[in-house]
């Protein structure tokens, strides 16, 4: 049987509700040979996830997801092999953690103003270590019995044209992938059948974009032959994750995309030819 990896995955450091742990202990359950935590706009998951995992028959590779703008809706970039303590990256992310807070009680304050009240000091309570994220309110509104299931929450309040929407904070493509190049990693195009913007992908390649992710629960066949094409004619290496939260109907599972290990090591190589850079 060949080697597997699972390189997107969520914890209760963001909007996942696993802990670091829990996604290790699955890891290795599962006879995965690594797992990247890329949690939103935080890295304290991963560096909790790393030493834990010290020790044991399993690789951990730092990871992070960061929002770029230039979209009809949100454009995603993983980031891997990032130095998790690089002041730089960690003051932005700092800085982008603040807004997301003053973005969850925005969007609390318009949901009470159309008569949907939910208590945003249990919100915090919940979100714990992690930043409010639209999936911690989505929790609320289930909870609360104004929804009947999680992605109702995104239809009918949360989601992009949604009556309380609120953006949250972005940087330029290029300015995220100079960023995670300076803070030592690789940038790589997320789950870029969501989105829909194939055309950004050259633009984000001649800005350094170093790979696409091609395994995605939302990628079909179809869609995974395309990116792979595509990833082929600009020179970027191929990733592959199952974007797992943990939450009924919020993507895969760990472990659900049967990821090569092989494109573990193309990233590897990737990875060093940008340190000679």
């Amino acid at each position: 049987m060949p080697e597997l990896v699972d390189l997107h995955i969520h914890t209760n450091h963001s909007d996942g509700l696993q802990t670091p742990e829990d996604v290790i202990n699955s890891g290795m359950r599962l006879g995965l040979k690594a797992i990247s935590i890329t949690d939103h706009d935080v890295v304290s998951g991963v560096i909790e996830a790393a030493s834990y995992a010290e020790g044991k028959d399993i690789e951990v590779v730092s990871g992070i997801e960061l929002s770029v703008s230039k979209a009809k809706d949100d454009i995603h970039l993983l980031g891997y092999f990032i130095d998790t303590l690089h002041e730089e990256l960690v003051e932005t992310l700092e800085r982008f953690r603040r807004i997301r807070q003053e973005r969850g009680r925005k969007m609390v304050e318009r949901l009470a103003a159309i008569g949907v009240n939910i208590d945003y000091s249990k919100i915090l309570a919940s979100a714990g270590k992690a930043a409010i994220g639209r999936p911690h309110l989505a929790e609320a509104l289930l909870n609360g019995g104004y929804v009947s299931n999680y992605n109702e929450s995104f239809r009918k309040y949360l989601g992009l044209h949604g009556p309380v929407y609120v953006p949250k904070a972005k940087i330029s493509p290029a300015e995220a992938i100079s960023l995670l190049h300076r803070a030592g990693g690789i940038a790589v195009m997320a789950h870029p059948g969501l989105t829909n913007e194939d055309n950004m992908i050259e633009e984000m390649a001649a800005a350094g974009l170093d790979g696409i992710e091609i395994f995605h629960p939302t990628h079909n066949g179809t869609d995974r032959k395309r990116y792979r094409r595509l990833a082929e004619k600009l020179g970027l290496v191929c990733t592959g994750g199952s974007d797992s939260h943990n939450r009924k109907g919020r993507y895969g599972d760990i472990g659900d995309q049967k990821v090569p290990a092989d494109y573990l090591a193309m990233m590897k190589n990737a990875w060093h030819e940008r340190q000679k850079h």
